[in-house]
């Protein structure tokens, strides 16, 4: 941001200061200005479901953004001054981010979801990599922060240590997995009538996250090999679905699908749809490996470039710690896939899960729904 920007931030927040709270309004921020998705979808839909008369704003980046949104949710433009606007005559503010607010008044409470177990070290752990000026608005933020939701014991410690804050943590599960306690059969039925899936066909989901100069060369999954597998191993027809991470969504035109057996689901918008509908997931470093963990169905690492990541990034602890079968080229992800077993699966995970202290159980929504409601009664 600019020197003017900055000079007509201020500006605006300082007019903002003037702005009564009203005290029905909550403002929601996914992912500065996506649509409804991630943590802040199901906790929205607990909110809706209560009634009330809550005015629920969601800043919206785009149309697709504001289209996404359900009856009973208010789509505002993630301009400067609606964005202060709408964030300085709120009671209460849900993000899934870094907000970056000037002023919070008296009154006004917020709520920090975050988006995900952590493997990749993130926040203060990578002090060294990050952009100039990161670290001071970070701080900012979390001395504004009322609540962060956790969802394991190693997670609040992240939050307690790494994320500049020592505020309250709840212990409330991640809103976004309530999904995964589900069975499933409605989120399938949606992701194959919007993407065109045959079907009679199993799904298994191809997520890597993104590399920071953008590379796609790790992105080498042999589909026909991994479908066979998967064929042989599980029985029936398979087919695959590649959602690339939002970093790097524009470069999903650069790869092939052939709408039979392949198929692109990069824009589709709610991550946990998809997890909830996959049969089976492959990813890298992603966390969303810890979402699908839950099911207890197949997740497999698919990493050919586990040291240049590291350099990059590094990791909390060692992949080989990981409740998933690791493989380093196609010959090892066909080879886990055959070998894989139900019962070494849960137990595996079930180790990870007590050892990490993961506390989720399909009911996160409604815990951080009720702690919205007694502030807003409050």
């Amino acid at each position: 941001m600019g020197i003017v920007s900055k000079g007509l931030s201020a500006a605006l927040w300082t007019a903002g200061r003037l702005l009564p709270v009203q005290k029905n309004k909550i403002v929601v921020t996914n992912f500065y200005g996506r649509g409804y998705g991630d943590n802040l979808k199901p906790i929205v839909a607990e909110l809706l479901r209560r009634g009330g008369g809550l005015d629920i704003v969601w800043l919206t980046a785009d149309e697709g953004a504001a289209k996404s949104l359900p009856a009973g949710v208010r789509a505002v433009p993630y301009t400067p001054w609606n964005r202060i606007r709408e964030l300085c005559t709120a009671k209460i503010w849900l993000d899934n981010n870094r907000k970056g607010a000037r002023v919070k008044k008296p009154g006004q409470w917020y709520l920090q979801t975050w988006h995900g177990f952590a493997l990749k070290r993130i926040e203060r752990d990578v002090v060294d990599t990050l952009p100039p000026g990161y670290a001071e608005y970070a701080a900012r933020d979390s001395a504004q922060t009322d609540l962060i939701v956790s969802n394991a014991a190693f997670m609040t410690r992240i939050y307690r240590e790494s994320f500049w804050y020592d505020g309250e943590i709840a212990e409330f599960g991640s809103p976004r997995n309530d999904v995964l306690f589900t069975d499933g059969v409605p989120a399938r039925k949606k992701v194959a009538d919007l993407l065109g899936l045959p079907a009679d066909g199993s799904i298994v989901l191809y997520a890597p996250t993104f590399r920071s100069d953008g590379s796609m060369d790790a992105y080498c999954v042999d589909y026909s090999r991994l479908r066979a597998a998967l064929e042989r191993r599980f029985g029936g027809r398979w087919v695959v679905l590649v959602r690339l991470h939002p970093h790097v969504m524009a470069q999903a035109k650069d790869l092939r699908f052939d709408g039979e057996t392949t198929f692109d689901a990069t824009a589709y918008d709610d991550m946990q749809e998809l997890l909830a509908a996959a049969d089976a997931v492959v990813s890298d470093y992603s966390s969303l490996m810890f979402d699908y963990g839950l099911t207890k169905r197949p997740c497999f690492q698919f990493a050919v470039d586990i040291a240049a990541y590291q350099k990059d990034r590094n990791f909390y602890f060692p992949l080989e710690k990981m409740p998933f079968p690791l493989a380093r080229d196609n010959d090892e992800l066909e080879r886990a896939v055959l070998s894989w077993q139900r019962e070494d699966a849960a137990a595996a995970w079930d180790g990870f899960s007590r050892a990490f202290g993961l506390c989720e159980d399909g009911h996160a929504a409604v815990r951080c729904a009720d702690w919205i409601m007694k502030k807003m009664e409050g």
